[in-house]
């Protein structure tokens, strides 16, 4: 079963853009991303289409399993 982490952030020109990564460690916590996602933010890090990142406007795990046809 893969998993990826989703990092939704809100640009500066209040569009959104999602990074995945994916094999987030197992048990990673919510204040984990958030420590992580704000640095990024304050050190300017994070930037799409030559917008910087205000805000994280949503982070989630997602699971995706593979199921082989017969």
């Amino acid at each position: 079963m893969a998993k990826t982490l989703k990092i939704v952030f809100t640009l500066k020109d209040q569009k959104t853009a999602t990074y995945s990564i994916p094999d987030p460690k197992d048990g990673l916590t919510k204040a984990e991303v958030t420590a992580a996602t704000d640095a990024m933010i304050a050190k300017d890090f994070i930037r799409s289409r030559g917008f910087g990142a205000v805000d994280v406007k949503d982070a989630y795990i997602q699971q995706e399993d593979r199921i082989e046809l017969a």
